[in-house]
């Protein structure tokens, strides 16, 4: 959970530092004894954190966000570089290209943007499909609760059929590849829609979830972006609840797992795994997915609720980067401390001086090139 990057031996003496009963001295363990224990832990002994963590949020929290009653869940997925050994390999692929062969795992997020956090996460091999991995999100949904927001690689027959079919409200942003859908939208913005046929690639999947080769009940929305382009969605969201302009905020909000991502990535140096085992990989997986939520926890239900009693000129929010710092440094204390209201109060004190002013409009253009490290293959003698 210490998502640093330092080395595995000096995170190790820090964390007995910290649990020590002396200030003076302390005892510490090897990096060899460390990597014998971690094999006998879990990663599911993570996943049960989290669920207990969120189960926690939704019964406790005082100030819980959402839109009109019902959670938005951005479900998207990314790319993470492993490194690169032959267990790894095995367990997660990679590619080739014409300098080297990267190893790398598919991720999936479940993010709650409103509350910004993370409802529920997979890796999976690098081969894996999205949709299928979107699918294993939908045990720790609620049809009655949630509309699920998805990215333009994710619209197909078949997971809107089983979307509808389970209960669930969705919106989907159709690629130039749905050429039928952006021609019916040359001259209208609202209509309703029945998706006919599937692509025969999909049949198999039809069959699999018991769905109809004819989906009703759709409505495909145009509106104009500031670039120039037209943005095409398809929902089955009612007229009556959400008009063009509430689905095209609605899709906006889709952004914030893109802003989770960035800081899983740079903040959290998920890619700087402490292991080069393919249950080492999990284990930092899991384990960091928990400590974004948790500082997502700590931000929104202690420091913006400050931020907003005191009455600041300019709109403020904490600083994330900061509160992630923070919380590694507090770590030890918040789990092992028999005064944890004095620590957090500590801790948000702190916070609440490192804030950042929120400036509405700003946009940048995307880095045409990925500046993501990747890890070289590792032999059998660690070179």
């Amino acid at each position: 959970m210490g998502f640093t990057r330092p080395s595995v031996q000096a995170e190790l003496d820090r964390f007995y530092k910290a649990i020590a009963r002396s200030s003076t001295s302390f005892q510490s363990v090897t990096k060899s004894a460390f990597t014998q224990s971690r094999k006998k832990l879990k990663s599911h002994a993570f996943i049960e954190l989290s669920n207990q963590q969120l189960a926690y949020f939704k019964e406790k929290a005082p100030h819980q966000s959402n839109k009109n009653g019902k959670r938005i869940v951005a479900i998207d997925g990314s790319l993470l570089n492993l490194p690169h050994t032959a267990e790894i390999e095995k367990v997660f692929g990679g590619v080739t290209n014409q300098h080297e062969k990267v190893v790398s795992a598919r991720c999936s997020f479940a993010y709650d943007v409103s509350n910004q956090l993370v409802l529920d996460s997979k890796i999976a091999p690098r081969r894996s499909c999205e949709k299928d991995l979107a699918v294993g999100h939908l045990k720790s949904l609620d049809p009655v609760t949630d509309i699920l927001v998805f990215d333009r690689g994710y619209p197909s027959h078949w997971l809107m059929g089983l979307l509808a079919k389970k209960g669930f409200k969705f919106c989907f942003r159709l690629s130039t590849a749905w050429k039928k859908a952006h021609k019916l939208m040359d001259q209208e913005s609202d209509i309703d829609w029945t998706l006919v046929r599937a692509a025969d690639r999909e049949w198999g999947k039809l069959k699999k979830y018991g769905l109809s080769k004819t989906l009703e009940g759709l409505r495909l929305v145009s509106f104009p972006l500031t670039s120039g382009e037209k943005e095409v969605l398809v929902t089955n969201i009612d007229r009556d609840d959400y008009s063009i302009s509430d689905l095209q905020k609605l899709y906006q909000l889709r952004w914030g797992v893109e802003e989770g991502y960035k800081t899983f990535k740079k903040t959290l140096h998920i890619e700087h795994f402490t292991g080069r085992t393919a249950q080492s990989i999990e284990q930092d997986f899991y384990a960091r997915v928990f400590m974004l939520n948790m500082a997502s926890m700590i931000r929104s239900q202690g420091v913006d609720t400050m931020i907003n009693k005191s009455g600041k000129k300019h709109h403020q929010q904490a600083n994330k980067t900061q509160v992630l710092a923070k919380i590694k440094d507090f770590l030890t204390d918040l789990f092992y401390s028999n005064q944890l209201g004095k620590i957090i109060k500590q801790l948000l004190k702190i916070l609440e001086k490192r804030l950042d002013i929120i400036r509405l409009g700003r946009s940048f253009p995307r880095p045409k090139t990925s500046s993501r490290r990747r890890s070289k293959i590792i032999n059998s003698k660690g070179i």
